[in-house]
């Protein structure tokens, strides 16, 4: 099968446009498949040379760097782009048929093997949900994509038995020519505004998923969404739907009952999972992400034993409401991947009690209505606050929260801790929930929960 990708960029005068991770992967794929292609790197970094002295021993290579580095886009027959590049900069510098990404390469090979999991929030933990569940069950199976692992590095280790699950994101999805065979949609709110031109552009990203599957596809869907409702009845009246619901209602395959997940399979079948074993995946955000896992998973005939044997033994993810530890007498709990309001109010309801709550971060312009509206009806006693994003609500809460909640506006995380230290004591709660992403202040969000763990462990 990676023929079919080697034929696509074979004898092609080829850009890579961005020099992160995936960049990186794409570069030394085709070094190893093509050892003699002549191959540029375009990136905004103008020291990339130097960053990357080995580069160096490539003669073979041509580098554009710089503020300029997309202007020559044009005269490529082909560019490979990174997913954290805005595709309307570079289409509007040469042809978009030129365009395409590791994920659109990998799909024109692997589609029909993939399952493919979305959403604003709960991907990573569905995704890699599901890969534990078919690792539990004896399948050959991969996990890849936004988790981490570009999908090209898994070209030469895929054939027709393994299941490839994969996390993709909008960008991933905004530029795709074929989409997996299972379509796997959580949520859509609003996020990553300040990379598309409206709210609109990125869901249609997202929806990218399924709207450019097969026939045959499959689509498993959060029916609780009304975003996702809307663009179903819009794009997949034809598709083979499976939906998943909190209640049980007409036509629902799962829904949660009495502490168990119920599905129907397409044979009509009933299957129960009890959740009480189920201890590391609180919340009822996670019960969502449970039942989109336990429908794939029926649909490729896992058993039932075999699921709930990988939903006991599943652990979560690091920086998702994962418990850091318990210092001085304080729990403290890294939900550094809370960048949106939703996803913060979720932990706020999940941990029930918060006697210290860090917000804040890089400021996209979100709208916190929810978030406030979280806090005014259940008062978190502190509320420490930093950044753009986290100035722009504390000027809000300091005057809406009088007499409920003390509100303090620190410069980073470690002026968070000095407030700590003088304010928690034995029994305390303090969660790092930021409703905010993390640029300006940290590399990413995996950076930012490591800080705040790190601080943590020396109270």
């Amino acid at each position: 099968m990676p023929s079919e990708i080697k034929s696509v960029l074979s004898g092609k005068k080829i850009l890579i446009l961005g020099f992160g991770k995936e960049g990186k992967s794409t570069y030394n794929l085709l070094r190893g498949w093509f050892p003699d292609l002549f191959i540029s790197i375009g990136d905004r970094n103008e020291n990339i040379a130097e960053d990357h002295p080995e580069l160096g021993d490539d003669n073979n290579l041509g580098l554009l760097s710089g503020k300029a580095y997309l202007d020559s886009c044009g005269d490529f027959d082909l560019i490979v782009k990174s997913p954290g590049i805005p595709y309307e900069l570079v289409a509007e510098k040469c042809d978009t048929a030129k365009i395409t990404s590791q994920t659109d390469l990998f799909l024109k090979a692997f589609a029909a093997l993939v399952t493919g999991v979305t959403g604003t929030k709960g991907k990573s933990t569905t995704a890699s949900l599901i890969h534990h569940i078919m690792l539990t069950a004896g399948r050959k199976a991969v996990l890849a994509g936004n988790i981490g692992i570009p999908p090209l590095d898994l070209a030469d280790k895929v054939d027709g038995d393994t299941e490839v699950i994969f996390e993709m994101s909008s960008h991933q999805l905004e530029h795709i020519s074929r989409a997996p065979g299972i379509a796997v949609i959580l949520n859509v709110f609003p996020e990553h505004l300040d990379h598309y031109k409206d709210f609109t552009a990125y869901k249609m990203a997202k929806f990218n998923i399924s709207r450019m599957q097969p026939e045959d596809g499959k689509l498993v869907y959060n029916a609780d969404d009304p975003i996702i409702r809307e663009l179903i009845l819009q794009q997949a009246e034809n598709k083979s739907i499976l939906s998943f619901s909190l209640d049980k209602h007409e036509g629902i395959d799962a829904f949660y009952d009495d502490e168990q997940v119920i599905c129907r399979d397409t044979a009509g079948q009933m299957h129960y999972f009890p959740l009480a074993a189920v201890k590391d995946l609180p919340g009822m955000h996670n019960v969502m992400n449970i039942m989109a896992a336990i429908l794939v998973c029926i649909d490729k005939e896992v058993d039932d034993e075999k699921i709930m044997q990988g939903l006991v033994s599943y652990r979560r993810l690091a920086h998702r409401l994962e418990y850091a530890g318990r210092f001085n007498g304080v729990s403290f709990f890294d939900d550094s991947i809370a960048t949106i309001p939703e996803a913060s109010v979720e932990a706020l309801k999940t941990l029930e009690r918060v006697d210290l709550l860090i917000l804040g971060g890089y400021d996209r312009g979100l709208d916190y209505d929810l978030l406030y509206n979280r806090l005014y009806e259940y008062p978190v006693p502190y509320l420490v606050f930093m950044g753009e994003a986290g100035r722009r609500m504390y000027l809000v809460l300091r005057k809406l929260l009088i007499g409920k909640s003390e509100c303090v506006l620190v410069d980073d995380m470690k002026g968070a801790f000095n407030f700590i230290r003088g304010s928690l004591s034995t029994g305390d709660v303090c969660l790092l929930s930021p409703a905010a992403a993390s640029y300006g202040m940290y590399k990413n969000f995996e950076e930012r929960g490591d800080d705040f763990k790190k601080m943590a462990a020396t109270l």
